[in-house]
């Protein structure tokens, strides 16, 4: 059971991939890297896998001079000798089509919406704060799978206008910044004990989702609630209403 979180905070960020949309990770990455490749070819697979990684490990270390998406433009054109720009737009067909088979790695929970919608209910800003390592198409589709596309959110954070990523803290700081607001106002949701528990550094809280948690390098989780998905709706009962 979370306890009671004694000072509400009006911004509430939820990660997604493993929080609000459970999944097998392993899977999830295994179908995504073979449509892309076939959707890329002919670029050998072995020059897919290797950009990918190289671009979404530049994305996550970006230091904030350019977007994410020219962090990830400039990798993909060294590496597979193709300007990523004049073929984005094949490259975002990817994610409006074969992209959509990454769901059978997924087990969307109702869970989701009922949380999302008692906040919003009761006055709270919920955030959608995935790592912005993908166009939006993508971050769409997920946010489908999941049966939260429907509410309106004041931001979901994307490779297409963000300058930093998890679990740089300063990604924490530039959602507090596009919002308004302060780490003192945010409550982090997720379940990557590395790249969500990092919101620790900027004051924010952070709920620690166990129900496909991920702690590959064995972090400690000091300062960090545990919780299910389902402790989180029966935190989220638990608050006040906003005025």
């Amino acid at each position: 059971m979370v306890p009671f979180l004694c000072s509400p905070r009006r911004n509430i960020l939820f990660d997604l991939d493993g929080t609000l949309l459970p999944m097998d990770m392993k899977e999830y990455i295994r179908i995504y890297f073979e449509g892309l490749t076939r959707r890329l070819s002919p670029i050998p697979a072995d020059t897919v896998y290797a950009t990918l990684t190289e671009g979404i490990g530049a994305m996550m270390k970006n230091t904030g001079e350019k977007t994410n998406r020219q962090v990830f433009a400039d990798v993909f054109t060294r590496r597979t000798g193709v300007d990523y720009y004049a073929g984005e737009e094949d490259f975002l067909q990817f994610y409006l089509n074969e992209y959509n088979r990454c769901m059978d790695a997924c087990s969307p929970t109702p869970l989701a919406a009922q949380i999302i919608s008692l906040l919003q209910k009761k006055g709270y800003n919920v955030i959608i704060a995935t790592s912005p390592l993908y166009p939006p198409a993508a971050t769409q589709a997920r946010l489908r799978w999941a049966g939260i596309d429907r509410f309106d959110y004041p931001l979901v954070t994307t490779f297409h206008d963000f300058y930093t990523a998890k679990p740089n803290p300063d990604y924490y700081r530039e959602v507090c910044a596009r919002l308004g607001t302060t780490p003192g106002e945010c409550i982090m949701v997720g379940n990557d004990v590395e790249e969500d528990g990092a919101a620790l550094e900027t004051g924010m809280e952070v709920i620690l989702v166990t129900d496909c948690i991920l702690n590959g390098k064995k972090l400690p989780t000091d300062g960090l609630i545990p919780a299910t998905l389902r402790d989180v709706l029966t935190w989220a009962e638990s608050l006040p209403a906003l005025a």
